[in-house]
């Protein structure tokens, strides 16, 4: 790619080689550039934070959480509402787009 994020270079090259429109697809990112880059490609996006990037901006993405959760470890939402799941799953991103 010619341009590293935040330009949206590799998700426009990513819809183009999967055929796919932007609303078709979720993007999950982990910091600021990257949610911008997904964003400019129309592409929503869920967010894990890390200790370098929980203090970014991410309005826009759809959910920002602190990991995708584990049985041990469930996931908390940073921004935005879980509802009673504790782990991000093929179901709960389908009640994101419902």
């Amino acid at each position: 790619m010619a341009n590293k994020k935040p330009a949206l270079d590799i998700y426009e090259y990513a819809l183009a080689q999967l055929g796919l429109k932007p609303e078709e697809c979720l993007a999950f990112e982990d910091s600021e550039n990257g949610l911008k880059s997904a964003l400019a490609a129309c592409v929503p996006s869920i967010i894990t934070v890390n200790e370098y990037t929980k203090m970014q901006d991410f309005g826009g993405s759809l959910l920002v959480v602190d990991q995708l959760g584990e049985p041990d470890e469930p996931s908390k939402a940073v921004q935005g509402n879980l509802g009673q799941t504790e782990y991000i799953t093929a179901k709960f991103l389908k009640t994101l787009f419902a």
